[in-house]
């Protein structure tokens, strides 16, 4: 039922303290995040577009018009993202008519606390993406003589760096995402995305000098796919040109 068995595996009280955070804020998934969404009743199964997410619900956006549903009617939401899949309880807090069918808020009720656990490892990806916002330059340490270093800081510790380099155009060099104790960092020449576990060193490059090397496709696996599945998900203060650069790391 987990989307990540290795990373954010959180504990009840970081559960209860991510669900605080996230209760009043909506985050909406980016148009090319590959999150799929169906509403369940009795009578029926209509897919969804997922509008928005926040701690306890979300709002999907249905294209029908019959099915009969009404205010504080119980549901179930089925949610699928490559292989997981979530399914929750719960009721309709409010609906729209719409041009092409009808916007159905729910309230999501978790059975337990790995369902709650699940919920909020899948806002992860939303909402870190979407935190992120440019430092400004007069706050971001120029220590490398050959490079210009850009900064962005969002959630759960979260940080995208670029450096470009100073040469004609200043073309993108490399860059570093870090969320928890966990990094990806790639760069132009050698076109090869990489997972990282942090350091205690007082270097830059030194808490980056241990690859996870994991054969069982577990820790690294699933650092890369947090990063491929954050990509559809940046905050539009992310220029279009490093948004470009990064996807060339997607394949």
């Amino acid at each position: 039922m987990l989307l990540f068995r290795r990373i954010f595996n959180f504990e009840k009280p970081k559960v209860e303290k991510l669900a605080d955070l996230r209760l009043n804020q909506r985050y909406a998934p980016g148009a090319a995040f590959p999150l799929q969404a169906w509403l369940i009743g009795p009578n029926f199964e209509l897919p969804g577009k997922v509008e928005n997410l926040s701690g306890n619900g979300l709002g999907l956006l249905t294209t029908d018009h019959d099915s009969g549903l009404r205010h504080g009617q119980g549901v179930k939401v089925r949610l699928a993202l490559a292989d997981f899949q979530l399914t929750l309880s719960a009721k309709i807090a409010h609906l729209r008519p719409v041009a092409r069918g009808q916007y159905c808020g729910l309230g999501l009720q978790f059975g337990d606390f790995l369902e709650q656990k699940s919920w909020l490892q899948l806002l992860q990806p939303v909402a870190i993406g979407q935190s992120l916002r440019g430092v400004p330059p007069e706050r971001v340490a120029q220590n490398e003589p050959q490079f210009i270093k850009q900064v962005f800081r969002g959630e759960e510790n979260s940080a995208l760096t670029v450096w470009l380099e100073k040469s004609f155009g200043t073309p993108l060099h490399s860059f570093e995402f870090e969320t928890h104790d966990y990094f990806c960092r790639a760069d132009a020449k050698l076109g090869v995305l990489e997972a990282y576990v942090r350091e205690a060193t007082d270097s830059h490059k030194g808490k980056l000098s241990n690859p996870v090397f994991d054969t069982s496709g577990g820790l690294n696996d699933e650092i890369r796919q947090l990063f491929l599945w954050i990509l559809p998900n940046l905050s539009r203060e992310v220029p279009d040109d490093v948004r470009a650069f990064l996807q060339r790391f997607a394949a």
